[in-house]
């Protein structure tokens, strides 16, 4: 890899089968691509410190917005929002750019997301890269099935994002077992405008229809023969996923790699962005 790469940032829509995906880009365009998958309820920023690390390291970083609750502009009516819809979603948005081997990194449901992706398009991923996220049972994972099940409800989304007009609401929105470092108010008021959006809500209640555990355990048995491997990146003190489920992904994938990093929570890539990078750097550069 050739370091000194630029954080100049493109954007652009991608128009695909199930409706129009926003997509940021940041470092030069030859270099190795990577795939950053979020997940329910934020956007592409959450992973702006880690991509513009590795951007600056020379790697060309790939953010779409996936329509999640947090997106901007709504889906085809009758897009399908299942998991296993929406990774092929990602590979859409992969195919489109003319791509293939690019390294998928994923975080919280976008971690399963980008399993589930792996799975079913093998072909496009060259290696995956997971940050504290839902697998095997727990998709969505214990601590927050109620939180999910209540987002099924229109109601309870309208609600929400009410009450997120409120600074005083905006800060209790991200807990301290989501991320120690915390997020500013403008971007959490960026990941909760779209709930007032009666379009933008449809496809919420219909992503959080389809997350079943049923589509990582399918996952997590093909990733028993995929030949990529994985680096696993854990919070030490991480409530939501807990490192039982790092380390049983790093068992089960051939080839795995588990990082514990101290003082993290759930939203790894917010709490330790530049660690984070270097280890996608020495994992594709071993």
């Amino acid at each position: 890899m050739t370091h000194g790469g630029t954080n100049l940032e493109v954007e652009r829509w991608i128009e695909t089968t199930a409706g129009p995906v926003h997509l940021r880009e940041l470092g030069p365009p030859t270099g190795a691509p990577l795939l950053f998958v979020h997940g329910a309820l934020v956007d592409s920023h959450l992973w702006d410190g880690v991509a513009e690390r590795a951007a600056a390291l020379g790697y060309r970083c790939l953010l779409p917005t996936l329509p999640l609750g947090s997106h901007t502009r709504p889906m085809n009516p009758g897009a399908d929002l299942d998991p296993p819809a929406l990774a092929d979603l990602a590979a859409e948005v992969v195919e489109q750019l003319g791509l293939r081997a690019v390294t998928v990194v994923g975080n919280d449901t976008g971690g399963g997301l980008s399993q589930i992706l792996a799975a079913r398009h093998p072909e496009l991923v060259r290696t995956l890269v997971l940050t504290a996220c839902d697998a095997y049972e727990q998709f969505p994972p214990r601590s927050l099935r109620a939180f999910f099940a209540l987002g099924r409800a229109p109601g309870v989304l309208t609600l929400g994002g009410q009450l997120m007009r409120l600074r005083t609401a905006r800060r209790f929105a991200i807990p301290r077992p989501l991320s120690h470092r915390g997020v500013g108010d403008e971007m959490v008021a960026g990941w909760t405008r779209p709930l007032r959006d009666r379009a933008l809500r449809r496809d919420t209640v219909k992503f959080f229809a389809g997350i079943e555990a049923s589509h990582t355990l399918a996952a997590a048995r093909q990733l028993r023969h995929y030949t990529g491997g994985a680096l696993l990146v854990w919070g030490s003190d991480d409530r939501v996923f807990g490192l039982e489920l790092g380390r049983r992904l790093a068992a089960d994938i051939p080839g795995a790699r588990l990082e514990i990093l101290d003082d993290c929570g759930a939203f790894v890539p917010l709490d330790a962005p530049d660690r984070v990078a270097e280890l996608i750097d020495e994992w594709l550069t071993k």
